[in-house]
């Protein structure tokens, strides 16, 4: 009986949330923002470099490239205020994160991509500065 259910915590490893090829943006935006929030919020007017910000000992999904922007409503338009790769096998690839940025910036998020998005409390200019965002986590 034991064997058995080892057996099969160890086949389905690999579809749990957040550990697979097949894990989805929706599956990987709440260990993102568990990660980015300090009191429900982004402080985005700290240094805001996402890959300061995510632990990298947990594997984000496995053999998959994550693409993550935060936007705020500025002047009534949305403008990024941080984005960050992480190439497939982060951290251990030696894939540069700026040149996913780039790609994603010049021919956007893949088609098949698997993309989340979520309302979240962004500060600005300073901690009393909070507004309206979005986090954005894109999966291929």
């Amino acid at each position: 009986m034991v064997l058995g259910i080892g057996m099969y915590a160890v086949a389905y490893q690999s579809v749990l949330p957040g550990t697979s090829q097949q894990a989805t943006a929706d599956q990987t935006i709440d260990r993102i923002w568990d990660e980015l929030e300090e009191n429900g919020v982004f402080y985005a007017h700290d240094d805001p470099a996402l890959q300061d910000r995510i632990d990298d000992s947990e594997p984000l999904p496995a053999g998959a490239t994550v693409y993550v922007s935060i936007t705020a409503i500025d002047e009534d338009a949305n403008r990024v205020l941080v984005d960050g790769a992480f190439p497939s096998g982060y951290p251990d690839n030696d894939a540069s994160s700026s040149d996913i940025e780039q790609y994603v910036a010049e021919d956007g998020i893949p088609d098949d991509a698997s993309v989340a998005t979520q309302s979240i409390p962004v500060t600005v200019e300073n901690e009393a500065d909070v507004r309206s965002g979005t986090l954005r986590v894109a999966v291929w």
